[in-house]
């Protein structure tokens, strides 16, 4: 997925449409998971955060306002951080 896209699909999140979330969701969740995972070690913690992050995401999407091009480290920062937490 072009990352313009993922911008386009976190924009109709922040409207709270739950289709563009769920694609959201289909794009970037393996990476989020991956981040998650090599961070905490354990499959059912990286689980149980990658659900937390997405929360996240649909909560603040409205406040994401970067340019196209960093929205994809936007989205890495929300799952680094909350592992950290």
């Amino acid at each position: 997925m072009v990352r313009d896209e993922i911008s386009g699909l976190l924009a109709r999140v922040a409207l709270k449409d739950r289709a563009a979330f769920s694609l959201l969701y289909r794009h970037i969740s393996a990476k989020l998971f991956a981040i998650c995972l090599r961070m905490l070690k354990d499959r059912g913690e990286a689980e149980e955060a990658l659900q937390d992050v997405f929360v996240k995401i649909w909560h603040k999407a409205g406040s994401y306002t970067g340019e196209g091009g960093q929205t994809y480290p936007w989205l890495c920062a929300i799952a680094r951080y909350h592992c950290i937490d």
